[in-house]
């Protein structure tokens, strides 16, 4: 019974992992979409973690939470270009 609990929980932590690097492009994507649900709320204050996010606007955002932010602030028109530096 143990060994059933530990497969399934690995299994669905190797789920998580993976489904997140697909749905942001697993990398410099062109033209990727981010979800951006959990920053939306202006409460929610960034960390200062390095995961560039290099925008339409040409600018490189330190990650997925200031780009997320700069996102909501320009109303949708700063897109994702790709991830990492600009």
């Amino acid at each position: 019974m143990k060994a059933t609990g530990a497969f399934v929980f690995l299994s669905l932590a190797l789920f998580c992992f993976f489904s997140d690097v697909t749905s942001q492009g697993g990398g410099k994507s062109q033209g990727g979409k981010v979800d951006c649900g959990e920053f939306r709320d202006p409460k929610v204050y960034c960390t200062r973690e390095s995961n560039p996010h290099c925008g339409s606007d040409g600018q490189t955002y330190g990650n997925k939470c200031s780009f997320c932010k700069a996102m909501v602030e320009s109303g949708g028109k700063v897109t994702l270009k790709h991830q990492g530096k600009c």
